[in-house]
């Protein structure tokens, strides 16, 4: 079972009552093989409520573990973020770009679909892994191509991919609708 090290906290209460202790942790990171240091982590979302609770989230744990680079994900968008290392607060790390990644992804979820999280965990994990050479960059539009270059490939080319342990349902039937 892989952990992924999380930030120890308290949330600020804007989320339900149930996740107010539970520490941040992201869905995949991408380690430095030499060392255990973090250098990409990724947040990602089914659904684009709370995008926002997510956003601090993500920052604080960049800013937290030192991390540069950062992603939250939806079906829909693709949000990057770069920690600038000017100071220990949220507001060191900037969203350098926002893309459509609809077409990209390819990813639909029905708002009760509850192995939608695991699902897409993997497809941005494989997807990420993909990133690591220059056929699965050009499988890009320019924009989102130009920036995983800059960003993204450095990481995953020469790094760790790893995500959560999330279970997938064991029990497929419980979940159809």
């Amino acid at each position: 079972m892989t952990h992924l090290p999380s930030r120890v906290g308290v949330d600020d209460g804007k989320e339900e009552c149930y996740s107010q202790a539970m520490p941040f942790g992201p869905d995949i990171i991408v380690t430095d093989p030499e060392s255990s240091d973090i250098v990409l982590v990724v947040e990602a979302k089914t659904s684009e409520r709370n995008l926002p609770t997510s956003e601090s989230k993500l920052k604080r744990y960049m800013v937290g573990m030192r991390c540069p680079v950062g992603i939250l994900v939806t079906p829909k968008r693709f949000r990057l973020y770069r920690d600038r290392y000017l100071g220990t607060s949220e507001d060191s790390i900037t969203r350098v770009a926002e893309f459509d990644t609809k077409h990209v992804l390819k990813f639909e979820i029905s708002e009760d679909d509850r192995r939608g999280e695991y699902q897409f965990v993997r497809l941005i994990q494989a997807w990420l892994e993909g990133l690591n050479s220059e056929a699965g960059l050009r499988q890009l539009p320019d924009d989102l191509r130009r920036a995983a270059q800059l960003y993204i490939f450095p990481a995953v080319s020469q790094g760790v991919v790893r995500a959560r342990s999330l279970r997938p349902p064991t029990n497929l039937r419980a979940y159809s609708t």
